[in-house]
């Protein structure tokens, strides 16, 4: 069957139904449950990174002891290379207790996109029920997302280990330390665009597939790849579109920081109490893929009345 010719971003439809879930009627105990829920879905996402202050130095002129970039990069290099032993002993011990954390986030995250998938569907807040119910798709996007990290982490370990290597390998070299960094930063950079392209099918399309026909993450990538394959330049302004709403929000989000004194960063930094405040833009953001792909006709359609799955 042959999609439709014109797409509408359904911005406004999005809005709607965040209204609908939260707001109509607004009830608080809802929004702690269905908060909690979002919060699972989001544990292994990584949402907010916090900014980086500038601690500028005083600048001197040369030879009244100032150290430039070139001086701290080689003495850091200098420093690594003596305690090279004791450096590779702490970074795998580092490295251990992280991917073991992360790995756990990531099983938990993979059943929560489901769990407040449903809710929001449903119009309702569970927890028990469909943390029971999506064991088996939970179970398949957790697998399929855990190769993907794994992909994407050595990926970066190799443009990283190769940056960090040509840098120490020049750092001698006055100036030429320099130009390794910033090939290695654009290289890292070009290889993390298609990286959040298959992100966010996966969250906005493919995750929404599995759950409508209640089918494996890679059927569901197979089924959703052909409409893929039919309309990349609608999916494409879909991707784009997503990022700038994501940079909007999160740009309220500092505003609402800034303009509470700094109170509001620290509230949100409260995992779970974050998950609920931030529950209107999680939810608008969770009605965007499935709103968009019920474009393409009834059998995409991720929030027609059914019966939910037992």
């Amino acid at each position: 069957m042959r999609p439709p010719i014109e797409y509408v971003l359904p911005t406004s439809r999005s809005l709607a139904g965040m209204k609908r879930v939260l707001f109509q009627p607004f009830d608080l105990g809802k929004w702690f449950v269905l908060g909690f829920t979002a919060w699972l879905a989001g544990l292994a996402d990584g949402g907010g990174s916090s900014g980086g202050g500038g601690g500028g130095g005083d600048v001197g002129a040369p030879g009244e002891g100032t150290q430039t970039l070139d001086d701290v990069l080689r003495d850091a290099g200098d420093w690594i290379e003596a305690h090279l032993a004791i450096v590779i002993g702490v970074g795998l011990v580092i490295l251990a207790v992280v991917i073991a954390v992360a790995v756990a986030l990531l099983w938990v995250s993979s059943r929560g996109k489901f769990m407040f998938l449903d809710n929001v569907v449903h119009n309702r807040a569970l927890v028990t029920a469909p943390w029971k119910q999506f064991r088996t798709l939970g179970n398949s996007l957790f697998k399929w997302r855990l190769v993907f990290g794994i992909i994407v982490v050595t990926a970066v370990l190799l443009i990283v280990g190769g940056t960090a290597f040509a840098a120490l390998a020049v750092r001698h070299e006055p100036g030429a330390i320099v130009a390794p960094l910033v090939i290695g930063a654009i290289v890292l950079v070009v290889a993390l665009v298609p990286v959040g392209y298959i992100s966010v099918l996966l969250e906005h399309f493919v995750v929404p597939v599995m759950y409508r026909d209640s089918i494996l993450v890679n059927d569901a990538w197979r089924r959703f790849l052909a409409l893929h394959g039919t309309a990349l330049g609608t999916f494409v302004l879909f991707f784009l579109w997503n990022m700038l709403l994501g940079l909007a929000s999160g740009l309220i989000i500092i505003l609402l920081g800034i303009g509470t004194c700094c109170i509001g960063f620290i509230i949100l930094a409260i995992p779970y109490l974050g998950a609920v405040l931030l529950l209107p833009i999680t939810t608008f953001f969770r009605f965007l893929g499935p709103e968009f792909l019920r474009q393409f006709g009834p059998e995409w359609d991720v929030l027609a009345p059914r019966e939910a799955t037992s």
